[in-house]
């Protein structure tokens, strides 16, 4: 079952083989870049997550209850950069329990669509060598498709080259082990001390 894609309608990183580290701190990020997120837009990002771990929790038969956040992030391959580090190479093959530490479920949302936004990109599923006559799957990027499936050595995988535009995707992982859950902090970080003072004295003057 943890073969089989999922289709459904319903932090920015590169792709190495060590990219966990590569992951961008969000408060600094949206310090950096004077990014400020609404209200709304926050809630609009927490019902898709909800909505993503609703649908995981019943392809794959676990209590949404057990079903625990972990890493999401955005994606944006753009077909005219070329790759400056390894980290940047995403079209290598591997398994997401390997290449993030925590994953145990992974879903893919595509926010863009092939052949319209951008050509290659497509997601590839790997023969894990797990089963007889498994062959390699490929899976057409389409704007609102879900891709959901287990992260560990059942599901090796990679991203075709980007040949030209822009790809856009969300990824969002769970795990049932509540400790890693624990050590992911939240989608979006409170204001740091000295943002916050700042903040004050701004409404007072």
């Amino acid at each position: 079952m943890g073969r089989l894609p999922v289709f459904s309608h319903l932090h920015f990183l590169p792709f190495g083989p060590f990219c966990q580290e590569q992951f961008v701190e969000l408060a600094a990020l949206m310090e950096f870049k004077q990014i400020s997120f609404t209200e709304e837009q926050k809630a609009t990002y927490q019902r898709v997550r909800q909505a993503l771990r609703g649908i995981v929790s019943r392809q794959f038969g676990i209590p949404e209850n057990d079903l625990l956040h972990d890493f999401s992030f955005f994606s944006h391959i753009n077909g005219s950069k070329e790759a400056n580090t390894i980290h940047d190479e995403y079209w290598h093959q591997h398994t997401d329990t390997e290449q993030y530490g925590t994953f145990e479920y992974t879903s893919l949302l595509y926010l863009s669509t092939l052949r319209e936004d951008f050509d290659g990109g497509e997601f590839v599923f790997e023969p894990s060598g797990m089963q007889e006559g498994e062959r390699a799957v490929a899976v057409e990027p389409r704007f609102n498709r879900l891709v959901a499936f287990t992260s560990d050595a059942e599901n090796p995988h990679r991203v075709e080259k980007v040949s030209r535009g822009i790809r856009i995707a969300l990824t969002a992982a769970f795990t049932c082990n509540a400790e890693k859950a624990a050590s992911i902090g939240p989608a979006f970080p409170p204001k740091r001390p000295e943002e916050a003072e700042e903040g004050e004295a701004g409404a007072v003057a």
